[in-house]
Order: structure tokens, then C-alpha cells, then sequence
């Protein structure tokens, strides 16, 4: 469990470093074209920082589903249940991504595509969990809010 939440809270450390040097390429670039339509790009001396906006949603929605998890269990709720509620949900969110970007864009619905943005997105969701939620006791009040016990 201890490899888990070092595990966790190093993928968080390094998920926000990454925004952080997007973010201050972009600054930097100034303004410049889209690479495609939708997504905000950056480019500086043969560097190009692009995001997709399906792609980011995506990942904030993983990044927040395990307090939503603990909206609706309960602190007897085993970890297994939880996991498995936690998974389902990412594959949907996986799957409900793909089809907003068929709609929004045309296209083909790809399914592989989605199956295989849910395992990052998953990841995300734990390391969340472990690196944030967890450690602040945010999933603890979600579990208490959800079941109505509140502190006292």
C-alpha cells in the first residue's frame, strides 16, 4: 500500500510538472495557430505543446471520479468494490469521450481508441486518490456526505 501512494504521488508530481512546462511554453510562444481545430498549441524553436480539448476534459473528469466513488459508497464499502466501481466508471467516461468527439467532429466511433484512453485515465483516477483525495481527507468527507454522517 505504502509503493501504491509513493507510486501515486510521484505520477501526480510529474502529471503537474508537465502542465507546468506546457503552460509556460504556450506563455512564452506568444500567440500561434491551433496544430488542428480544438486544441490550443504552443510551439517554441521546434517544440510544439498541443491540447486536445475531449483529451483534457477526459483526464479531469478521472482526476475528480474517485470522490465521486466516495460520494456513493460508504466507508464499509470494500476497496475491491471500490476499484471495480472506480474502473467501470473510467471506461464509460472513456467511452462517452470517444462518442462526444464522433459528434462534435463526424467521423468513425473507435472503440479501441476509448478502451485504450481508459487505462491512463484510470491511473490518473488512483493516483489521484493516493497523491490527493486521500492524504487531504477529501475522500473520507465524500464518504461522509455521501452516507449523511457529517463531523461534528
Amino acid at each position: 500500500m505504502r509503493v501504491l501512494y509513493q507510486l501515486g504521488r510521484l505520477l501526480l508530481v510529474v502529471a503537474f510538472a508537465l502542465v507546468a512546462i506546457g503552460a509556460a511554453m504556450f506563455l512564452l510562444a506568444g500567440p500561434a495557430a491551433a496544430a488542428e481545430p480544438g486544441a490550443a498549441a504552443a510551439v517554441v524553436e521546434g517544440v510544439a505543446f498541443t491540447l486536445d480539448g475531449a483529451a483534457t476534459v477526459h483526464l479531469l473528469v478521472a482526476f475528480v471520479l474517485p470522490v465521486l466513488v466516495g460520494l456513493v459508497t460508504t466507508r464499509v464499502t470494500s476497496a475491491g468494490r471500490k476499484a471495480w466501481l472506480l474502473a467501470g466508471l473510467t471506461l464509460v467516461t472513456s467511452l462517452l469521450v470517444e462518442l462526444g468527439r464522433v459528434l462534435a467532429a463526424g467521423g468513425v466511433f473507435d472503440v479501441g481508441a476509448s478502451l485504450l484512453t481508459a487505462l491512463p485515465a484510470f491511473v490518473v483516477s488512483v493516483a489521484g486518490h493516493y497523491g490527493l483525495w486521500k492524504p487531504t481527507g477529501v475522500s473520507g468527507a465524500a464518504q461522509d456526505v455521501g452516507t449523511g454522517r457529517h463531523a461534528t
